[in-house]
């Protein structure tokens, strides 16, 4: 089999390679991929690999930082990419996560149970006297920018410019440039400055008040660490939920038989969430680095040789997963990878993202009527341009009818 250019972004223009994964699986587990700008680096497709590098903090580091070079973003690239809590390694990460922790408790979580089904109401009413609309960017973009705003304490007014920043800092779309990505990436820490120093006056209860004042063994975050945190959170935390609410829809609708369990039980929506992540990924891989030399599988690996882990391909491991290139609602998905694989840089926002894709999905099946795809073919619909994350740009929805809220 030919090899691909696993850094290219246009390799995943009709999304991820799974068949070649699979032949790498069970032929080249641990491969090495050649890079025209960079130095090469080793893939890693089996699920008890890409746990065994993700759990090992002692050997892999995520220092200097965890991207693969052919996204372009995030683009400020001042060192403050070395201060992101993903960059981060034991014990710095251990100090700063237990920080961050505290706006992500489950009370936290919880307090917001309210607020997400409403943003879920709003949403799909606001659609519910047409026949048709766009998923991504009317439902799936909006419930998670929503969320996180609300979490953070940003105001209304603001929130569609702190996701416009967030859309060109991160670079998906080649259609900004570089100094059009870094201008932004300047424009949100200058708005993280200001919302820190509102609440230095007057204290909020929200994430960014909640980080202002937590401390750890007598040590805070720095302004910095706050920056850095607000612009990653943006984006982490809107990714995986918007392209896991809508790749899951799409998936559903080419599932007719799934969609119906889930119409006729929808006690398995919150199983069907762990399925849905397990079988469509949302984040396709990360970077490590070994400290030292190590074996991973039976390759050898020389200590700095960059290692992706690919979770899509560790998702559809056969020996992790009966039959895992079937979509099974009712499967026992609670292996999956989708969230990372375990170890410290598991997903801080796994909880949140689980609940509000929960609420979604119970409401797209309990209230659209004779739901599905816009097109015809959804080969035609347009992906995200990256090699980090897999997605759609758009997807237009039919139905006949929308029920009231219950």
């Amino acid at each position: 089999m030919e090899p691909l250019e696993l850094w290219n972004p246009a390799t995943f223009e009709n999304g991820f390679p799974y068949d070649y994964f699979r032949h790498k699986r069970d032929n080249d587990p641990v491969f090495w991929c050649e890079h025209p700008r960079w130095q090469g680096f080793w893939n890693v497709t089996r699920h008890a690999d890409v746990q065994r590098v993700s759990r090992d903090s002692e050997c892999f580091s995520n220092q200097p930082n965890p991207f693969l070079p052919g996204d372009r973003g995030p683009a400020v690239d001042d060192g403050s990419n070395q201060e992101m809590l993903i960059s981060l390694d034991p014990p710095d990460h251990t100090k700063m996560r237990k920080l961050v922790n505290r706006g992500f408790t489950p009370r936290r979580v919880r307090d917001l149970e309210e607020n997400i089904q409403a943003q879920v109401d709003r949403l799909i009413d606001q659609v519910s006297d047409k026949t048709s609309c766009e998923m991504v960017n009317e439902i799936a973009v909006e419930l998670p920018l929503q969320v996180i705003a609300d979490l953070v304490g940003v105001p209304e007014e603001d929130r569609h410019q702190i996701f416009h920043w967030t859309e060109i800092t991160f670079g998906f779309d080649e259609k900004y440039s570089m100094e059009e990505q870094i201008e932004a990436g300047v424009q949100m820490f200058a708005y993280a400055d200001q919302m820190c120093e509102i609440r230095k006056k007057v204290p909020h209860d929200d994430l960014i008040g909640v980080l202002l004042e937590a401390d750890i063994e007598g040590e805070s975050l720095t302004q910095l660490q706050i920056d850095v945190f607000f612009m990653l959170l943006q984006n982490a935390g809107s990714e995986t939920t918007r392209n896991l609410i809508t790749t899951g829809t799409l998936e559903l609708l080419r599932h007719p038989d799934q969609l119906q369990m889930l119409r006729d039980d929808p006690s398995l929506i919150p199983n069907a969430v762990e399925e849905l992540l397990r079988y469509t990924t949302p984040v396709m891989q990360f970077v490590r680095r070994p400290r030292y030399d190590t074996m991973v599988g039976e390759q050898e690996i020389k200590a700095g040789e960059p290692v992706v882990i690919w979770y899509p391909s560790a998702n559809r491991d056969e020996r992790a997963f009966d039959s895992p290139d079937t979509l099974d609602v009712a499967r026992d998905a609670s292996q999956h990878v989708a969230f990372g694989a375990g170890g410290p840089h598991f997903c801080l926002g796994a909880s949140l993202a689980r609940l509000e894709a929960k609420m979604m999905f119970e409401s797209i099946i309990g209230r659209f009527e004779g739901l599905e795809l816009g097109v015809d073919d959804a080969l035609t619909l347009p992906r995200l341009h990256s090699s980090l994350i897999d997605g759609y740009v758009e997807m237009p929805l039919r139905w006949k009818a929308v029920k009231p809220a219950a």
